[in-house]
């Protein structure tokens, strides 16, 4: 089977840079987040004492952090796209929640074991608190508390648009029209939601679809470069359709009463469109990502979820007993890709195996022309 180099180098390249910003920026300038996120006393006010560095690489004009995230749900729709023509409705659920699920809740019992390493100071952990936690966005919809992880947002947000892909299915890579429709139901639901009435208990919901609305897009953006690679959009729709979601997320990421962002960080989910794009359109000729990018690929997921409040309770332990900061960071990251790689092996492969071939007793044939499942399977669906 071939497999999709490109798209598994970059992979590996976005859980990179996440883990990189997070550790060597985001908890020195934002001292008060991250403190809060370690469960610690911050180290100093705001970014009062935050390294030379961790000042230089935040002033470039690209937020790092951002990047990684849209590099991710690109990746995200351009791979979901592949088991919407691969599996039946029922495979899809299934095979999307074993690879979703159980390595979420194992990341976040690290997180919840961190939280109690650092005493619990604000009293989280509770039985009730860390099952809610355990599934993405169930505690917003319950509109219950459970510890934070500061990433959960971003799997509410690929959780919702697998709602979508439930109800469009088929249609959303075989019909161009059903990406511009779910395009336009974001920018409708976004519009009208926030001054509907709405009871107590449908906050929540409002607060889950109203956070993917202006993301969402973004995903549309990875399903339409699939449409195109399978033959089924030529190449000028395709890249009208993708300049329209693009415009659409910045309207929407503009405007949208729930998740605040900067222009710096909706400018650089533009770039990031255009750099995945450019990859998709000449990435074939990458046949050899590396065994570096190959492993960080391979334990992308786990590491994501694991290691926001794993690796700021360690920096910060680490940096008020005097560690070098830059060693401290180093030593987190090490935990955070240990703590990942155990598990990639004991959770996440054996479920994402056991949920391909359940999903696989639905396998349909690949639809339409072009590039169909038997080439895209390497790529991790």
């Amino acid at each position: 089977m071939k497999r999709l180099q490109w798209a598994n180098a970059l992979r590996g390249i976005a859980a990179l840079i996440v883990l990189g910003y997070h550790f060597s920026v985001a908890f020195w300038m934002s001292q008060d987040v991250s403190a809060s996120l370690a469960r610690r006393t911050p180290l100093y006010p705001g970014d009062d004492g935050a390294p030379v560095w961790a000042r230089a690489i935040s002033a470039l004009p690209v937020d790092l952090a951002a990047l990684g995230v849209a590099l991710f749900f690109l990746l995200s729709g351009f791979v979901i796209s592949i088991s919407l023509d691969r599996y039946s409705r029922a495979g899809f659920v299934v095979g999307r929640a074993m690879r979703l699920l159980p390595t979420y809740a194992a990341g976040y019992l690290i997180t919840c074991l961190t939280i109690a390493a650092m005493s619990d100071p604000g009293d989280e952990l509770h039985a009730g608190s860390v099952l809610l936690g355990s599934v993405p966005g169930l505690a917003y919809l319950v509109r219950a508390s459970a510890p934070g992880d500061g990433i959960v947002w971003t799997l509410i947000v690929e959780l919702v648009f697998y709602g979508v892909c439930v109800v469009a299915f088929r249609r959303l890579t075989t019909r161009w029209w059903a990406i511009a429709a779910v395009a336009a139901g974001c920018a409708l639901v976004q519009t009208l939601l926030p001054h509907l009435p709405s009871a107590a208990w449908a906050e929540g919901i409002r607060f889950v679809v109203l956070l993917a609305c202006p993301f969402i897009p973004v995903m549309l953006v990875g399903v339409t470069l699939f449409v195109h690679r399978a033959g089924r959009l030529r190449r000028g729709p395709a890249v009208v359709l993708v300049l329209a979601l693009v415009a659409e997320f910045v309207v929407l990421a503009s405007t949208t009463p729930v998740v605040p962002t900067s222009w710096k960080y909706r400018l650089t989910f533009v770039g990031a469109v255009g750099v995945f794009s450019a990859v998709a359109a000449v990435g074939d000729r990458w046949s050899n990502p590396g065994r570096g990018l190959g492993f960080l690929a391979a334990i992308s997921y786990p590491l994501y979820v694991v290691h926001p409040v794993l690796g700021y309770a360690l920096i910060s332990w680490l940096a008020g007993r005097g560690v070098w900061g830059p060693l401290a960071v180093l030593i987190a990251g090490a935990a955070a890709i240990g703590c990942a790689t155990a598990i990639h092996l004991a959770v996440e492969k054996p479920t994402h195996h056991l949920g391909r071939r359940w999903a696989g007793r639905t396998r349909t044939a690949p639809t339409g022309n072009g590039a169909g499942p038997h080439e895209l399977a390497g790529v991790g669906s």
